[in-house]
């Protein structure tokens, strides 16, 4: 949409394994092609068999060819890819076909181990597989756009060229959540509510944050837990909740309904756990929340160190540390209304100034530019 805003004319392609009701959507005046998909088999965060995920790899033929059909008729002027390698194979070949620039955008290494636990010598080799394949897709593409540092370091000591690499961090819409956050307004509560909004997954580290919070409402009894989200770990993170019956597991929310779940809250906490992933991968949960003018507590693992800037825009806790949430979570129901506003203000202009669809939407229009031409 704010593409659009910039003099851009997008056409979008999903990928396979992404249900959908229609083989083609028109949405905020973008056309959306819908790939051939296999509703038994969709994109999820639940591991699947190895003959599974070969099966999965003949597909490419067939994407390969439903691009090929929209290129014929949308002629573009570039080809951009989303990883993983599955998308970005067809897309590279079809735009050394159409001798048009290739962009190739990696926003995670999806491919590694998000536990440390030990994995079979076949796992380790499959994850080496992958990533080298995504390496190849990177090292032929015209561009390659990361969403933080770490990633970028990664993949540059991975053998990817500097030069190709261009660094756009993930943003919010932040004209959109401006008009959200007025609708249901908050209005005075007599206990303070800290959340989580987004996938359960185990490197996120929900488990850590109800430990924590138990220990924490112990000591403050006017204090609620409230959890929205869904995955893999959706079933263990409800049973761990009704331990507690200040803790709220609302499981999954509608995507145009998340702003109820921002105003229902008023710290929101992002506990990750320190792994490759994490390290490597900025979420956008953190930005959306001082969007929405929320105080913000995350891990200190890389992905969040890149967005929250301790007491400037939010606070920081050692990962992993149930003892440190706690104590920064008592930290900050402590502080006077006059620092809260400045944390506040700070994060908000933070977003507005440096992490918007807008401002991310003009350096891509530039850089297609610059392809273009070259």
């Amino acid at each position: 949409m704010t593409q659009k805003e910039v003099g851009m004319d997008v056409v979008a392609i999903t990928a396979p394994f992404q249900a959908a009701t229609s083989n083609f959507d028109i949405i905020d005046g973008i056309k959306y092609y819908r790939s051939k998909f296999n509703e038994k088999d969709t994109i999820s965060d639940k591991r699947k068999s190895l003959g599974s995920r070969i099966l999965r790899l003949f597909s490419i033929f067939s994407f390969y060819n439903e691009i090929k059909k929209i290129i014929i008729i949308e002629k573009p002027n570039v080809l951009h890819a989303h990883a993983m390698f599955f998308c970005g194979i067809p897309a590279l070949l079809l735009a050394k076909k159409y001798k048009v620039p290739f962009v190739y955008e990696v926003r995670s290494l999806w491919m590694l181990k998000k536990e440390k636990k030990k994995t079979s010598k076949i796992s380790d080799l499959i994850e080496r597989l992958l990533f080298k394949t995504e390496c190849f897709v990177m090292k032929k593409a015209n561009q390659v756009v990361v969403i933080n540092e770490n990633l970028k370091q990664v993949i540059v000591n991975s053998g990817v060229p500097s030069d190709k690499i261009v660094l756009i961090n993930n943003a919010v819409n932040t004209t959109l959540i401006n008009k959200l956050k007025d609708i249901d307004a908050v209005k005075e509560r007599d206990e303070v509510r800290f959340g989580y909004i987004g996938t359960l997954t185990p490197h996120e580290g929900i488990d850590m944050l109800i430990e924590a919070f138990n220990i924490f409402n112990l000591k403050h009894p006017k204090s609620r837990l409230i959890i929205f989200g869904c995955g893999i770990e959706e079933e263990r993170i409800s049973q761990l909740a009704q331990g507690n019956n200040k803790i709220d597991f609302k499981g999954k929310i509608d995507p145009n309904e998340v702003y109820k779940a921002f105003n229902a809250i008023d710290i929101i906490v992002n506990p990750r756990y320190k792994n490759k992933l994490t390290d490597s991968v900025t979420p956008l949960k953190p930005l959306e929340a001082m969007a929405y003018s929320k105080l913000v507590i995350g891990s200190d693992v890389g992905g969040i160190k890149e967005l929250v800037k301790h007491e400037k825009n939010g606070f920081l806790f050692s990962s992993g540390s149930v003892k440190e949430l706690v104590k920064t979570m008592e930290y900050v129901v402590n502080l006077d209304l006059k620092r809260v506003k400045e944390v506040k203000v700070g994060a908000l202009n933070y977003v507005q100034n440096q992490k918007s669809w807008l401002n991310n939407a003009s350096i891509y229009h530039k850089n297609y530019q610059n392809l273009i031409n070259e």
